[in-house]
């Protein structure tokens, strides 16, 4: 039920932070900062160990590559939904950072 409520929560973030033409901007920035953190983690990976809390808190859906994808539409699947996820959850971080500042009246 908790995980629900979460998921319900983050939905009204996605919606808010894209129908709002000021969250708009926090929203999309931060989901690229996410997708950028995501490719940056998985480069560093093939080159040095990651410790795993680090990966899991800065990309937590990358546990979805656990499951070793074997066809390339799995692959594309597994992809899609690392990097996605990610670009959502930044994208609702950054909606809730836009909600905390509030642009002047010109």
């Amino acid at each position: 039920m908790l995980w629900l409520l979460f998921l319900t929560c983050l939905a009204i973030l996605v919606v808010v932070g894209l129908g709002i033409k000021r969250l708009r901007h926090w929203f999309l920035l931060s989901g690229c900062l996410g997708v950028l953190v995501a490719l940056t983690l998985m480069t560093i990976a093939t080159y040095h160990v990651v410790k795993p809390s680090i990966l899991l808190v800065l990309w937590p859906p990358s546990l979805a590559g656990l499951a070793n994808p074997l066809t390339l539409s799995d692959k594309i699947l597994v992809g899609l939904f690392e990097f996605g996820g990610n670009f959502i959850l930044y994208g609702a971080i950054g909606t809730l950072i836009g909600l905390c500042f509030r642009r002047k009246p010109t």
